[in-house]
């Protein structure tokens, strides 16, 4: 009994050194069968497609690739690159580099690091987790693959995945109800069964995730979120209201970030003098930056600067779950990078 006491204590405390890495998402399920691997996400079991060594990163680049299927991806195959699905252009120059670095005798783990390669595992990896945690709709799959909706639907991914790791279920809204303004999805908090609203907006820029309209990015251009905002506030309800802005801007200095923070203070600040804080529409805001998928080279701390920035209301007048905001910002950090192996619990 002891022994089994003993077990049972270190399974747990691994338990939860994951979730304190990764968040409260389902532990990975990898098992071997004959000489290939095989990972269980949600009800479904995959097969290592290829064989040799194989890891949890592996396995949710496979099932990413499963996600957009054989056929799709030949028809984006045989178009000229700059005309592919941007997701589709991450995981090609991904590739490439990846096996041109391979060959090298005097490659380093850090030469591996390819910008873009860091924005197709990020999708990879939230493609994992709302499906291994939560329902991956078809209508969501639909709207990833396609072009013109890809950014928007990539942005709700992540914070979908985000709010999975935060400790929270997923209800999503009926997208084909025109009848009223409803928000990307209800969270549910599991503990207390307190119910949030989460609204997503981002950003458009020329060239950035497939999106042609605007105009080229310039180093005088400016964050540009207020209307996003405003918007977004008017999904406001009975439940308390999240948003999260992607704000899709290039790497830069720290210098220049500070600029980007001013502005968004200053737009928050304008909106408050304006009465838009009288009570507040939402109880946080959050604005985030990925630059990953700019980077067509080398990433480095300088070049994969991820950021997020919250304003919360001051004088909340519903029920909200506790410490939410800071499960938010911890759950942002875990989600950076994903586990390369899949834990023994």
């Amino acid at each position: 009994m002891q022994g089994a006491a003993k077990i049972f204590r270190e399974k747990e405390e691994a338990r939860k050194v994951f979730i304190g890495e990764h968040g409260h998402i389902r532990k990975p399920q990898l098992f071997k069968m004959g000489d290939r691997n095989i990972v269980a996400i949600g009800n479904q079991l995959f097969r290592q497609t290829n064989p040799g060594p194989y890891n949890f990163v592996n396995a949710i680049i496979d099932y990413a690739l499963y996600i957009f299927g054989d056929d799709y991806l030949e028809a984006e195959e045989n178009k000229p690159f700059e005309d592919r699905h941007p997701a589709i252009q991450w995981l090609h120059a991904s590739g490439e580099h990846h096996n041109a670095t391979l060959a090298r005798k005097d490659a380093k783990p850090k030469d591996f690091q390819f910008g873009i390669g860091a924005a197709w595992i990020r999708l990879a990896y939230d493609l994992y987790t709302i499906r291994d945690n939560a329902e991956l709709q078809e209508v969501m799959i639909k709207r990833i693959k396609n072009i013109d909706t890809f950014q928007a639907a990539r942005h709700e991914l992540w914070v979908t995945a985000l709010f999975v790791a935060a400790g929270f279920e997923i209800s999503f809204e009926d997208e084909s109800d025109n009848s009223k303004r409803h928000p990307e999805f209800i969270a549910v908090e599991k503990e207390t069964g307190i119910k949030v609203a989460v609204e997503a907006k981002s950003r458009r820029r020329q060239g950035v995730k497939g999106f042609t309209g605007g105009h080229p990015f310039t180093k005088a251009d400016k964050v540009g979120a207020r209307g996003l905002v405003e918007d977004a506030y008017k999904k406001s309800g009975v439940v308390p209201l999240y948003v999260f802005v992607d704000v899709n801007l290039p790497p830069a200095t720290e210098e220049q970030q500070q600029v980007w923070f001013q502005e968004l203070d200053d737009m928050m600040n304008d909106l408050a003098t304006e009465g838009y804080c009288d009570p507040c529409p939402a109880h946080a805001t959050f604005f985030h930056n990925d630059p990953s998928h700019f980077v067509d080279r080398l990433i480095s701390n300088d070049t994969d600067k991820l950021w997020i920035k919250h304003y919360t209301d001051k004088n909340p007048d519903k029920l909200f779950p506790v410490n939410i905001v800071e499960r938010i910002m911890t759950a942002h950090h875990q989600r950076a990078i994903p586990p390369e192996d899949t834990p023994d619990f």
